[in-house]
This record gives C-alpha cells, structure tokens and sequence, in this order.
C-alpha cells in the first residue's frame, strides 16, 4: 500500500494526525482569485481537465490506471473519490478544480452551507484543508420523509507545507425514517462530470 493509499485510508475512514488549528477561517476568494477563476472557466480547460478526471475515475474503477491518480471509497452509507495533485497540472488549476467541483454540486440544486479553512500544525508539516459542506437546496423546506438527493457532499482540498496533495469529494447519505432513500451515487457522479459545454 502506497503512502497515499495509506493516507486516503485514513482520511476517509475519520482518522487525523494529533495536532492543533492554528488558523480556522471562513474560505473566500479574493477578487483576484474570483476573476483568475472566472476567466479559466471561460475556456475550454475546465471541460478537458473534467474528462480526464472523470477517465481516470472511470478506468479506477476498473482498475486500469489513468492519467490521473485516482482512488475511491465506497460503502454503504458514504461514497466518494480523492485525486491526487499532478505536476502537470499547475497548482492554481488543481485549486480552480476544487472551486469548480463545488459549482457543478452546486449546478445539481444543492445550496453550499459551509466553506472554511483550517490551517494545522502537524509534528511534521503544515496541513492546509480547505472545504465546502453542500446539502440538497430544498431539504429544509420538506416534512419527513424528506428527499435527500445524494446525500450530503463534502468537498476538500489539502495541502502539506502549503503545496497541493489531493482533492477529495465524499457523498454520505443518511438511512432513517426521516428521509427518503437517496438516489444512486453513479446517477451523482455521471451528473459531476456531465460536459454541458460539450453537449451545447
């Protein structure tokens, strides 16, 4: 098991390092990275990069490597996948993914109810997590049983010592009486990477 399989094991199963937030803040963007980001999704980058994500996710599943890191997580009640940060892909574009990851989510009538950043002081490095929480738009308006979409979306980027490692989306569904059984996952992830730019 590589470092990384070991780390995402950890991640997703809940288990952190000891260590303490140095900085915990809400996460906005400066007009800056706003205008940065805009511009790039007014090119067709954003449309290639998401193929190739999405191929690379597609050929995990099969256990073909593509050119991106991939690695998933499926249970029963949380589903997800995390891509490791490609040298090839500049630093500023592996952060656009993050932001445009939360967009398409946000694209499937779910409202963003929390982004923030801690930054935490390890034994041995800095960690960085940035993170946006989404839920179903329309969840707080309904009586039970209440339709909870795909569940709720956890959307993070982290970085070591202020350099990317990997982006990481998780969809955790909830299984009582309150709510509706969730829809599929794979419906969830053929709407994330749905090329709409492509189609039109």
């Amino acid at each position: 098991m590589s470092y990384f399989d070991k780390l995402i094991s950890k991640i997703f199963t809940g288990k952190t390092y000891p260590g303490s937030a140095a900085v915990h803040e809400v996460l906005n963007r400066t007009s800056r990275e706003a205008q940065q980001y805009d511009a790039w999704k007014d090119t067709t980058a954003p449309h290639k990069l998401l193929q190739e994500v999405a191929q690379a996710y597609y050929y995990k599943r099969t256990n073909i490597r593509g050119s991106l890191d991939v690695h998933l997580f499926n249970t029963d009640y949380a589903n997800g996948f995390a891509i490791t940060y490609s040298p090839a892909i500049s630093s500023q574009v592996f952060k656009h993914l993050f932001d445009y990851l939360k967009d398409k989510v946000l694209q499937m009538q779910y409202r963003l109810v929390n982004a923030d950043r801690r930054i935490i002081d390890r034994e041995n490095y800095v960690e960085t997590i940035e993170k946006y929480y989404l839920k179903p738009a329309a969840e707080m308006q309904q009586t039970a049983p209440i339709d909870q979409q795909y569940g709720n979306i956890v959307i993070e980027y982290i970085l070591i010592d202020n350099q990317p490692s990997y982006i990481k989306l998780l969809a955790s569904i909830y299984s009582d009486s309150l709510y509706k059984d969730a829809l599929s996952y794979n419906e969830f992830m053929q709407k994330l990477f749905e090329d709409r730019a492509a189609q039109g």
